[in-house]
């Protein structure tokens, strides 16, 4: 028989207060605050370069998707039925807008290997002139036909921000070069 007084198994490492023992002394005040301390500013050098490295990952997601078509994952000013009405009310037609930045560097060109001061050359700078004045024609009437179907299909309410400029920049881009990709082949525009 046990006396009462005294435990009838002991465990090693159990003093008698029912407490266990660390095995190392208790840390000192100032140095738990010290190991708890972060700076004030953070680590500049690393945050900014992992956040070039997340900046180049999504420049790089939102390419791929602008040359695939991936609407989901296309930066977010050529998201939306309005833009995709916008892009394929320009990439249908087949307008002279296309053609001026080809024509502009034949031009530069022949009017190197044409004397200014001749007939020729004057005649080369007024039919770049007039290619200019033509183009520049064709936008704004497209721009007038194209705002007037939009209000038909969407309502004035939702011409997106900026429109005007995002026509006439897709515009005078070359097809081949338009960023997103081109969806609907020329003539083919669901009105």
């Amino acid at each position: 028989m046990s006396d009462n007084n005294t435990p009838e198994t002991e465990i090693p490492g159990v003093e008698a207060a029912g407490q266990a023992k660390k095995g190392r002394p208790t840390p000192k005040r100032k140095d738990q605050e010290a190991a708890r301390r972060r700076p004030v500013v953070a680590d500049t050098k690393a945050d900014k370069k992992a956040q070039r490295e997340r900046m180049r990952a999504q420049r790089e997601k939102e390419f791929q998707a602008m040359r695939e078509g991936d609407e989901r994952n296309m930066p977010l000013e050529h998201r939306g039925p309005e833009r995709r009405f916008l892009r394929d009310y320009v990439d249908a037609r087949t307008s002279p807008g296309e053609f001026l930045l080809p024509m502009s560097i034949v031009f530069v060109i022949a009017s190197l290997a044409v004397p200014a001061s001749s007939w020729a050359g004057f005649a080369l700078i007024i039919l770049f002139y007039v290619i200019v004045i033509g183009v520049a024609i064709d936008t704004w009437l497209m721009i007038r036909r194209m705002k007037k179907q939009f209000i038909a299909k969407f309502g004035a309410k939702r011409i997106p921000r900026g429109w005007t400029f995002y026509i006439i920049a897709r515009h005078l881009n070359v097809r081949r070069f338009r960023a997103p990709k081109p969806a609907v082949k020329r003539g083919e525009f669901p009105v």
